[in-house]
């Protein structure tokens, strides 16, 4: 039996410089959007802009949040006139990704199961649906589904951006799952003989065992809503129910602040880093691989 390769000596220092271009990729436009964010005008002003800022001036998010800003100097900074709109953004964007959250995992998990677990008749064109939802891209519904909801009075609603957000979670979490609820244990049938039926062996054996791949769909299906944009534009943008994104992309029309819009974009990292930061225990738990078998 042929031993498994391992990486010659000469790859090591390529494999740091590759992870070091990688993480510099990755965290310099966030450490860019920051340090807009925290800069004072003085600084914002300044050519070429400094690397990093002379001292943190917390105006431009404190302005944002609706709140005025008063320096050492006696320079005061009004809130702007577009934080009641960041701010119904924010709450929208938040009772839209958590519903959205709540509704696909209680919809995918005995969706997931059952077709991983189970053999019935249609089994295998269910599953074709599935996968062909998943990969049809959203913005080619964005059409018919915004002539049906004018129609049925759900644009400019929280509850029809709900709705057509999951018509995208569902079926793409539904078949990422079924590849984790496949790689369990075969416990049925030892459920069965300790009196479980099937909704109790779900409830009580293969949730708690499956916790991990949960938690993955969970994320998912919240940065997915948190972060949708296209449909949120066109279903609600303008309304009483329109979304972070839609508010923060407005701003870019108005010639504003370049800090308070840099510190829009960071109130729109934090709820979507706060959940993947506290359920970054599950998803080191289940790896790539389990998901995507």
């Amino acid at each position: 039996m042929s031993r498994p390769s391992r990486p010659s000596r000469t790859s090591g220092p390529w494999l740091a410089l590759a992870a070091a271009v990688t993480t510099l990729w990755t965290l310099l436009p966030i450490y860019w959007l920051l340090r807009m964010a925290a800069m004072s005008p003085a600084d914002a002003s300044a050519y070429p802009p400094p690397l990093w800022p002379h001292s943190l001036h917390p105006a431009a998010l404190l302005n944002v949040l609706g709140f005025a800003y008063t320096d050492a100097a006696g320079h005061v900074f009004p809130p702007s006139g577009q934080s009641p709109q960041i701010l119904l953004g924010l709450w929208n964007s938040i009772v839209v990704a958590v519903a959205v959250t709540v509704i696909t995992i209680l919809v995918i998990v005995p969706l997931a199961y059952a077709f991983a677990r189970f053999e019935f008749r249609a089994k295998t064109g269910l599953l074709m649906a599935i996968l062909f939802s998943v990969s049809v891209p959203p913005v080619s519904t964005l059409i018919p589904f915004y002539i049906l909801f004018v129609d049925l009075g759900l644009a400019g609603t929280r509850s029809g951006l709900v709705l057509i957000n999951l018509t995208v979670t569902v079926p793409f979490v539904t078949w990422m799952l079924i590849g984790y609820f496949r790689n369990l244990p075969p416990v049925e049938r030892l459920a069965r003989i300790d009196g479980f039926g099937r909704m109790a062996t779900l409830l009580r054996i293969m949730i708690p065992m499956s916790k991990s791949g949960i938690a993955v769909a969970a994320v998912v299906s919240f940065l997915f809503a948190w972060n949708e944009f296209v449909f949120a534009t066109a279903l609600v943008n303008g309304t009483d129910a329109t979304t972070l994104p839609t508010s923060v992309s407005g701003l870019m029309f108005l010639q504003p602040n370049p800090g308070q819009l840099a510190a829009s974009l960071f109130l729109s990292l934090i709820p979507a880093g706060a959940v993947a930061y506290f359920l970054q225990h599950h998803i080191a738990d289940l790896g790539f691989v389990d998901v995507v078998r």
